[in-house]
Protein backbone atom coordinates (compact mmCIF):
# COMPACT_ATOMS: atom_id res chain seq x y z
CA UNK A 1 0.00 0.00 0.00
CA UNK A 2 2.73 2.61 0.88
CA UNK A 3 4.65 1.72 -2.78
CA UNK A 4 1.27 2.56 -4.10
CA UNK A 5 1.11 5.90 -2.24
CA UNK A 6 4.56 6.63 -2.73
CA UNK A 7 4.38 5.67 -6.88
CA UNK A 8 1.26 8.41 -7.52
CA UNK A 9 2.79 10.99 -4.86
CA UNK A 10 5.77 10.95 -7.55
CA UNK A 11 2.73 11.84 -10.23
CA UNK A 12 0.97 14.11 -8.11
CA UNK A 13 4.26 15.88 -6.80
CA UNK A 14 4.21 18.10 -9.86
CA UNK A 15 0.69 19.25 -9.50
CA UNK A 16 1.24 20.70 -5.91
CA UNK A 17 0.74 24.38 -7.01
CA UNK A 18 -2.27 23.60 -8.75
CA UNK A 19 -3.68 21.53 -5.41
CA UNK A 20 -3.07 25.07 -3.85
CA UNK A 21 -4.63 27.13 -6.40
CA UNK A 22 -7.71 24.74 -6.33
CA UNK A 23 -8.10 24.92 -3.04
CA UNK A 24 -7.71 28.87 -2.73
CA UNK A 25 -9.80 29.18 -5.39
CA UNK A 26 -12.82 27.00 -4.58
CA UNK A 27 -12.37 28.60 -0.67
CA UNK A 28 -12.50 31.79 -1.94
CA UNK A 29 -15.91 30.88 -3.54
CA UNK A 30 -17.00 29.66 -0.63
CA UNK A 31 -16.29 32.68 1.13
CA UNK A 32 -17.81 34.55 -1.76
CA UNK A 33 -21.54 32.62 -1.58
CA UNK A 34 -21.60 32.74 2.14
CA UNK A 35 -21.89 36.86 2.02
CA UNK A 36 -22.24 37.89 -1.23
CA UNK A 37 -24.18 35.04 -3.11
CA UNK A 38 -28.05 34.41 -3.42
CA UNK A 39 -29.50 32.03 -0.74
CA UNK A 40 -30.32 29.97 -3.87
CA UNK A 41 -26.60 30.24 -5.15
CA UNK A 42 -25.75 29.50 -1.77
CA UNK A 43 -27.45 26.52 -1.26
CA UNK A 44 -26.83 24.73 -4.86
CA UNK A 45 -22.86 25.72 -4.68
CA UNK A 46 -21.65 25.49 -1.34
CA UNK A 47 -20.95 22.20 -0.71
CA UNK A 48 -19.44 21.67 -4.27
CA UNK A 49 -16.66 24.19 -3.50
CA UNK A 50 -16.22 22.33 0.47
CA UNK A 51 -15.95 19.27 -1.57
CA UNK A 52 -13.14 20.71 -4.35
CA UNK A 53 -11.22 22.32 -1.27
CA UNK A 54 -10.91 19.69 0.51
CA UNK A 55 -9.85 17.32 -2.67
CA UNK A 56 -7.56 19.69 -3.30
CA UNK A 57 -5.94 19.67 0.06
CA UNK A 58 -6.00 16.51 0.80
CA UNK A 59 -4.90 15.71 -3.27
CA UNK A 60 -1.87 17.89 -1.58
CA UNK A 61 -1.23 16.23 1.58
CA UNK A 62 -0.90 12.99 -0.41
CA UNK A 63 1.68 14.27 -2.61
CA UNK A 64 3.79 15.85 -0.27
CA UNK A 65 3.76 13.20 2.51
CA UNK A 66 4.70 10.48 0.46
CA UNK A 67 7.39 11.68 -1.78
CA UNK A 68 10.04 10.51 0.35
CA UNK A 69 11.58 7.33 -0.16
CA UNK A 70 10.33 4.18 2.52
CA UNK A 71 13.02 3.87 4.64
CA UNK A 72 14.76 0.33 4.41
CA UNK A 73 16.30 -1.98 7.29
CA UNK A 74 19.60 -3.23 6.66
CA UNK A 75 20.78 -6.67 7.78
CA UNK A 76 23.63 -5.69 9.58
CA UNK A 77 21.49 -2.36 11.35
CA UNK A 78 21.13 -2.53 15.44
CA UNK A 79 18.06 -3.29 17.06
CA UNK A 80 16.93 0.68 17.59
CA UNK A 81 17.54 1.55 14.31
CA UNK A 82 15.41 -1.67 12.95
CA UNK A 83 12.34 -0.74 15.68
CA UNK A 84 12.24 2.85 14.56
CA UNK A 85 12.60 2.39 11.08
CA UNK A 86 9.48 -0.28 11.50
CA UNK A 87 7.92 2.58 13.54
CA UNK A 88 8.47 4.82 10.73
CA UNK A 89 6.78 2.49 8.54
CA UNK A 90 4.13 1.91 10.56
CA UNK A 91 2.97 5.52 10.87
CA UNK A 92 3.19 5.93 7.36
CA UNK A 93 0.95 2.88 6.71
CA UNK A 94 -1.62 5.13 8.87
CA UNK A 95 -1.36 8.43 7.14
CA UNK A 96 -2.17 6.16 4.57
CA UNK A 97 -5.07 5.01 5.39
CA UNK A 98 -6.27 8.20 6.62
CA UNK A 99 -5.94 9.71 3.69
CA UNK A 100 -7.74 6.85 2.21
CA UNK A 101 -10.34 7.24 4.39
CA UNK A 102 -10.93 11.17 3.72
CA UNK A 103 -10.39 10.71 0.10
CA UNK A 104 -13.79 7.91 0.04
CA UNK A 105 -15.42 10.88 2.32
CA UNK A 106 -15.05 13.40 -0.18
CA UNK A 107 -15.33 10.97 -2.83
CA UNK A 108 -18.85 10.27 -1.10
CA UNK A 109 -19.71 13.74 -0.66
CA UNK A 110 -19.01 14.97 -4.17
CA UNK A 111 -21.46 12.03 -5.93
CA UNK A 112 -23.73 13.41 -3.44
CA UNK A 113 -23.45 16.79 -4.84
CA UNK A 114 -23.13 15.44 -8.15
CA UNK A 115 -26.46 13.85 -7.93
CA UNK A 116 -27.90 16.98 -6.03
CA UNK A 117 -26.76 19.01 -9.02
CA UNK A 118 -27.76 16.41 -11.94
CA UNK A 119 -31.57 16.27 -9.84
CA UNK A 120 -31.70 19.83 -10.02
CA UNK A 121 -30.82 20.33 -13.57
CA UNK A 122 -33.26 17.64 -15.29
CA UNK A 123 -35.88 17.02 -12.54
CA UNK A 124 -36.85 21.05 -11.49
Amino acid sequence: MLIFYQRWSRRLYRLRPLFILLCVGAAAVFVWLLFSGTPQQGQQWQLSAVVTALTALILWVWATLFHTDLPVSAPGQGFATRIKIRLHLMMLYILALLVSVLLLATTYLGLRVLKGIIANLFFS
